[in-house]
């Protein structure tokens, strides 16, 4: 094992997170220091402790950092099992989330009683994007959990660490410097076989900073009576730690040396026998003992296979680079036999002296069968190694053309921008144009991203490529707003032909899309007749076009219809059918049940959609559940958390400015002020969404114009509310807008002087059952209206008013809808009634978590199926449950469900 010293106080904060986790509480700590640091000698001395742990590890690779789900493979190869079919062989284009979501039903089932779990992932800088992002999403989700997660990393320059840190509410940053002055003595004399003088360390201390890798290394190198010698004035070390690690490998055997070379070769951790056979080595452990007495190799000679391995990435450098060209191609000709076949590529375009035309047809015939699977990134690296490998001009352009589309599907542009200069060098065609319009977009170049796009895609016979640049087009014009520009693109795209189904899909959802910003909502569901009508009998190959019909029905007011179909989409994309919408849904659905009084259930999608959203930094999918937020914020007259969700929406209007977030944002500012009774404001929120000709926007046309009307019926505007209101009742088509209109159509008629037409439209509308189309709050508000009219008029008896009223009130009191709970009693005592004569009685005394966790037990979700529909653990439901039961005194889930429909308290 290799020596360690020192690091008490580092050890200690592990230690103090350790604790923590066995005493109930989950814990992020990130070892983040340079190479060499001693990042991973740290964390395998501190992981070496925890043997009351179920420890998952992984150690990410420089060479793997294309292959999707790399790491978390890694965790879970050998504890994941048949219920868990998506940790074992996750597709590559399986959402982080949902891989995220397995992960999390996995570390519960581990956390065997007494026994919590700890996932330790080594060299995080070298892990996939998609794993990075999974992990990010566990972190966010580990509520009621005993896990503790140890992330050793090199400092990164972008923002995925801090991201990892936000991750999690519990969470230390260790920064990784130098040794102390004591512990670099420590290390001395051990290295040194004696103690060594104070002035011996002071200057090891001063001349290296402390830094472990360093201090090995001079203590290797320089002669130990040169060192002792204090009448020296300078040490006769190398300039560069490169050179000194070279002259330190030149001690070695030969055969040792060899051994390391092969090594530096593979590049991984290795058996040892497979090393060997590299270096041509019959007896490959006796050459190993040198390596390891130098500090230079690891092993672990009691896992399978017996590993092997180099201990830093500066031995490999300086092993690598100190090779002849020609020893280094026949190194990696030969690990290009011992490896699998997706290493062995490397290895091979590595061996390869000069243009090799069969390997580069292979390298293409290989990267093409990669993405037609979804794995982009190893694709694009593959093609881009044909490139090289190419001698032709036109096979070089081609390849290295499609290597940068690929990159550019994963939608890292980092990957991909770096090779603009040797794009702008190809030669014209339909394949360089839609590269550098995806680069454009990418870069927020949009009006030179729409033409290199519109170029690429008028090229006769383009074929694929007019069909990707169509298709990023499309999503340039819908998020502009451009409906009809986006129908006619979607459409074209279509008639092209030779689409996978589900790419097929995702542009008929663009077409409807596009129709639905062009001429409403109603018009677009015609272009989703193909969908069965039960959301169930759906293929996962049409989920997009299922979501966009749920978005749809949500938009017309069809509650039912938008929860079937958003849901199925919400479970199909759990299962891991990976719906290009699905994380939308999430987000969507907050809205249905926004709007279906389900405020709890509401908030709990809106941050489970937050959660996937910043897991995959796809912030403007949040809008919606941001919305539903302020929404139920305003609904319960929590001021301050409003004000603070509409400065995040406004942040992402300045960020994206885009058409769908300006709406999200309006209507959540007006949603506030009518919340207020303030008609001024709700104005002034929907200036955005009104143009020279009205509303600009037709997504939420129907809400928006409910707002306006109202607003401008405050403002004593009557005759220009009316005309927003007749184009309202030519719009809607029933669901919970029948109560908005006949609400708006009733005090339009009052201000007119028109009582007997108010409370015709009032009865009419109130005769009509409570069904799942019925929004509470809005019937609620009808129902409030039609008593204070009833009460004003005398037109009924007063036993009629209060009856009215009360049934309000009773409804905006199971909503605890406090802002409109108070005007109603407020009219109750006008009419000389109590409210506590229509109270049923105080709220559930439940926590946030609580209540997402009860309401879909309530449901009559399994442990394990609410586990999964919340991404939490199966834990952590059962911990939220046992503390429900205990705060409302009852033991059933029948129980629990009266609970929730009678929030009296249990006595």
């Amino acid at each position: 094992m290799t020596l360690f010293v020192g690091r008490a106080g580092e050890s200690d904060q592990l230690n103090a997170c350790a604790d923590e986790v066995r005493a109930g509480a989950s814990r992020l700590a990130v070892v983040e220091g340079e190479a060499g640091i001693g990042k991973s000698s740290l964390v395998q001395t501190f992981s070496a402790a925890l043997d009351d742990f179920t420890i998952l590890r992984a150690t990410a690779d420089s060479s793997e950092t294309d292959f999707p789900y790399g790491v978390i493979l890694q965790l879970t190869g050998r504890v994941a099992h048949d219920r868990f079919p998506l940790l074992t062989a996750p597709a590559a284009d399986t959402s982080p989330h949902v891989i995220g979501g397995q992960l999390l039903l996995l570390l519960g089932e581990l956390q065997e009683p007494g026994r919590p779990v700890a996932v330790i992932v080594d060299d995080l800088h070298w892990a996939d994007r998609q794993s990075t992002q999974a992990l990010g999403f566990v972190l966010r989700r580990l509520w009621s959990d005993r896990v503790l997660t140890v992330l050793a990393t090199r400092p990164v320059a972008d923002e995925s660490l801090d991201r990892l840190l936000r991750s999690s509410g519990r969470a230390t940053r260790i920064d990784l410097g130098g040794l102390a002055r004591d512990d670099v003595a420590r290390l001395a004399g051990a290295m040194l076989g004696g103690p060594v003088t104070a002035g011996l360390s002071e200057r090891l201390h001063t001349y290296t900073g402390g830094h472990p890798l360093h201090v090995r290394t001079v203590l290797a190198e320089v002669p130990t009576e040169v060192l002792r010698d204090e009448g020296v004035q300078r040490w006769p070390v190398p300039r560069s730690l490169l050179v000194a690690i070279n002259s330190q490998l030149d001690r070695l055997p030969a055969e040792s040396r060899a051994l390391l070379d092969a090594l530096a070769v593979l590049d991984a951790q290795v058996p040892l026998a497979s090393a060997g056979r590299l270096a041509g080595l019959p007896d490959p452990a006796h050459a190993l003992g040198p390596a390891l007495t130098a500090g230079l190799a690891v092993w672990s000679p009691n896992e399978p296979q017996s590993p092997v391995g180099l201990v830093h990435a500066l031995h490999r450098d300086a092993l690598y680079d100190a090779l002849s060209p020609e020893r280094r191609r026949l190194l990696h000709a030969g690990a290009a036999e011992l490896v699998g076949t997706a290493a062995s590529w490397a290895h091979r375009v590595a061996a390869a002296s000069t243009t090799d035309a069969a390997l580069a047809a292979e390298l293409e015939e290989s990267g093409l069968a990669e993405a037609a699977i979804g794995r982009n990134a190893v694709a694009a690296t593959r093609l881009r190694w044909a490139s090289a490998l190419s001698a032709g001009r036109d096979d070089r352009e081609r390849r290295l053309l499609t290597s940068c589309a690929q990159f550019l599907l994963t939608l890292r542009a980092d990957a991909a921008l770096p090779l603009r200069p040797q794009v702008e060098d190809c030669a014209p065609g339909p394949l360089r144009s839609c590269v550098l319009g995806i680069m454009d977009m990418m870069t927020g170049r949009i009006p030179t991203a729409e033409a290199h796009l519109k170029e690429a895609r008028e090229v006769p016979g383009a074929g694929w490529v007019a069909a990707l640049a169509g298709l990023f087009l499309a999503q340039i014009t819908i998020a502009s707003g451009r409906g009809a520009d986006t129908v006619e693109i979607a459409q074209r795209t279509l008639a092209l032909g030779d689409l996978d189904p589900a790419t097929t899909d995702l542009t008929r959802a663009l077409v409807a899309t596009g129709r639905m910003w062009h001429l409403g909502p109603r018009a677009a569901l015609d272009d989703l007749t193909h969908l069965p009508e039960a959301s169930v009998d759906v293929r996962d190959d049409n989920l997009d076009t299922l979501a966009t019909r749920g978005v749809m029905r949500l938009f017309l007011g069809h509650l039912p219809g938008a929860r079937a179909d958003l849901r199925t989409v919400a479970l199909r994309d759990q299962q891991g059918a990976s719906s290009r919408l699905g994380p939308a849904t999430l987000a969507l659905q907050s809205v249905v049940h926004y709007l279906a009084g389900e405020w709890d259930e509401s908030a709990s999608a809106a941050d489970r959609a937050r959660a996937v959203a910043v897991s995959q930094d796809q912030l403007a999918f949040d809008a919606a559940g941001r919305f539903a937020s302020v929404c139920v914020d305003a609904g319960r007259g929590d001021w301050e958390s409003a004000r603070t969700r509409l400065d995040e929406l406004s942040g992402i209007v300045q960020s994206f400015g885009s058409p769908p977030d300006i709406v999200y944002s309006s209507l959540a500012a007006a949603t506030v002020a009518q919340a207020r009774a303030d008609h001024a404001a709700v104005h002034r929120a929907l200036q955005p969404l009104l143009g020279d000709t009205g509303l600009r926007y037709k997504p939420f046309r129907l809400w928006q114009q409910s707002l306006l009307v109202e607003a401008l019926t405050g403002a004593g505007r009557l005759d220009e509310a009316e005309a927003v209101l007749h184009d309202l009742r030519d719009e809607h088509d029933g669901g919970y807008l029948r109560d908005v209109v006949a609400r708006l159509t009733g005090q339009i008629a009052e201000l007119r002087n028109r009582p007997r037409d108010a409370g015709e439209a009032y009865r009419r509308a109130l005769a009509v059952e409570v069904d799942g189309d019925t929004a509470p709050l809005y019937r609620g508000l009808l129902e409030h209206s039609y008593g204070k009219l009833l009460l004003a008029t005398g037109s009924g008896s007063r036993r009629d008013a209060a009856t009215w009223l009360t049934r309000a009130h009773r409804r905006f009191s199971t909503l605890r809808a406090e802002p409109f709970r108070q005007r109603c009693e407020q009219d109750l005592a006008a009419a000389g009634l109590t409210a506590a004569a229509s109270n049923p009685g105080r709220p559930l005394t439940l926590t946030e978590r609580e209540l997402s966790v009860a309401h879909v037990i309530a449901q009559g979700r399994t442990n394990q199926e609410a586990a999964a529909e919340l991404y939490v653990s199966q834990k952590t439901v059962e911990y939220h449950l046992s503390r429900i039961y205990a705060k409302l005194g009852i033991s059933s889930r029948r129980l629990l469900a009266d609970a929730l429909r009678d929030p009296r308290p249990t006595v």
